[in-house]
């Protein structure tokens, strides 16, 4: 089998051999340059064991930037990566990186062609107090004044936490929609292009929606009925996001945990950057052997995901498990036939699914309404859907989810924005002119002389009203 492939435009990428051999290399570098770290503790700059130990770390650079300009390791929450890759810790790894990381810094990149005395002097500046190196402003400006240029050393980055975030009153659901497209948009091309992906924005995205939907849920769930065809792969990304947090939230789990559904359920397609566009794309049915390749997917999500910077494990596990199925008959096919995928996987096939019934998309470019998506769901429970989440999600969602339309016993038309105590009985917008103007609010719970003022009778396709249902929720 080859070590390196190419992907459909030509870009190569490396095998999981490859990738292993990469991380090897940079475990060693990385230790060479701890060696280097300690010899300068104790030798004075022109000793043979200290100049030894530098021209043994220039050898391992040399060969990390054979086929790369850079060699950058970064450290997260007492993690080590090189790049995106994941590079396993001991002990001596571990005081590393606290070492650097007490001293602010949380990525350094050694530029090709740096220079043995540039590596002798950045191990001598280490030497210092990390309150005397914060003192002068970080590790930055000392290299610059030791004549340092090919070491960068970068800010300290850590996993958020949701009560360490900016609160999201300031932003409309609408505004924080927009923003998680483009991030989504930002993190699948940066996939496809095979570089580092934006751990930072993806956790910063993630608490702005967790607290959006923790405030009001019902807002930031009621903008997944927005249906974008031409950005399909960003739009679902995202829903399957926000519909799986909504679904942690309805079942109380807690802040981290709501959170790293929504990393997961923004991630858990990403193995699609290696299908070929052709395929994804097809506005026909697959042949078999198409068939095959898309279901490589959650391998390649798993693998893509399994060394990234900056994103917990749970996010692989998902994007391994959502197409297992609850009864096991799904893929991708493992050793262990009889455990069920993990909950987290669970909950985000449901969203992945709900999500895909009611979307438009380059293969069903008709919108089916919500509430017959929430009866095929119900028809799926217990063989490919976890009956307990199914109902939740009903609980949660409504039996006419909002962005449904519904037709009144009045001959009115009413769209619904929000869910009550009586899932047959949401809160709706009446509409009259069909323009997006409308504003005036009842919910189906309102009675007059003792009996409801209006009942839902049927629900109603967008398309027989003529009525665009984004301009109601942008």
């Amino acid at each position: 089998m080859p070590e390196r492939h190419n992907d459909h435009e030509g870009r190569e990428k490396l095998s999981f051999f490859l990738q292993q051999q990469l991380v090897d290399m940079a475990k060693k570098g990385f230790l060479q340059l701890g060696v280097l770290l300690r010899n300068a503790s104790l030798y004075p700059p022109a000793h043979p064991f200290l100049l030894g130990s530098a021209e043994q770390l220039l050898v391992s650079l040399e060969e990390l930037c054979a086929k790369r300009k850079e060699a950058s390791y970064h450290f997260v929450d007492g993690e080590l990566f090189f790049e995106t890759f994941s590079v396993p810790m001991e002990e001596m790894t571990a005081e590393l990186v606290e070492g650097f990381t007490s001293r602010v810094i949380g990525g350094l990149t050694f530029q090709q062609g740096v220079a043995r005395e540039e590596l002798v002097a950045f191990a001598y500046l280490m030497k210092r107090d990390p309150q005397a190196i914060h003192g002068q402003g970080g590790i930055t400006p000392l290299l610059h004044q030791a004549g340092v240029k090919r070491i960068q050393a970068h800010a300290l980055l850590t996993r958020a936490h949701g009560d360490d975030q900016q609160h999201t009153s300031d932003k409309k659901p609408s505004e924080i929609y927009r923003e998680g497209i483009e991030t989504v948009e930002e993190i699948i091309q940066s996939a496809f292009s095979g570089n580092a992906l934006n751990a930072r924005r993806i956790q910063s995205l993630t608490h702005t929606m967790v607290d959006s939907i923790l405030d009001n849920r019902d807002a930031l769930v009621g903008l997944t009925s927005i249906k974008f065809y031409d950005e399909y792969t960003f739009v679902h990304s995202l829903n399957v996001a926000i519909l799986s947090m909504a679904m942690g939230a309805f079942l109380s789990l807690d802040k981290a945990q709501i959170a790293a559904l929504g990393v997961a359920g923004m991630l858990h397609d990403i193995g699609k950057v290696n299908i070929p566009l052709e395929i994804i794309n097809k506005p026909g049915s697959l042949t078999d052997a198409e068939w095959e390749i898309v279901k490589r997917h959650p391998v390649e999500g798993a693998l893509i995901l399994s060394g990234l910077l900056g994103v917990g494990r749970v996010a692989m596990v998902t994007a391994f498990e959502h197409h297992r199925q609850y009864n096991l008959k799904g893929y991708p096919l493992t050793a262990d036939e009889h455990t069920v995928p993990h909950a987290y996987a669970r909950i985000i096939a449901l969203a992945d699914a709900y999500d895909a019934l009611t979307s438009v998309r380059v293969y069903y470019r008709v919108l089916r309404p919500p509430d017959e998506a929430v009866r095929i769901l119900l028809g799926k429970r217990g063989t490919l859907f976890d009956p307990v989440l199914v109902k939740a999600l009903v609980n949660m969602v409504g039996i006419f989810p909002i962005g449904t339309l519904l037709r009144l016993d009045t001959e009115e038309i009413g769209l619904v924005t929000h869910q009550t105590r009586d899932l047959l009985r949401p809160r709706i917008l009446l509409l009259r002119t069909f323009d997006g103007t409308e504003r005036e609010e009842t919910n189906l719970l309102e009675m007059e002389s003792g009996r409801y003022k209006r009942t839902a009778v049927a629900s109603v396709h967008p398309n027989d009203v003529n009525v665009d249902i984004n301009q109601y929720f942008t």
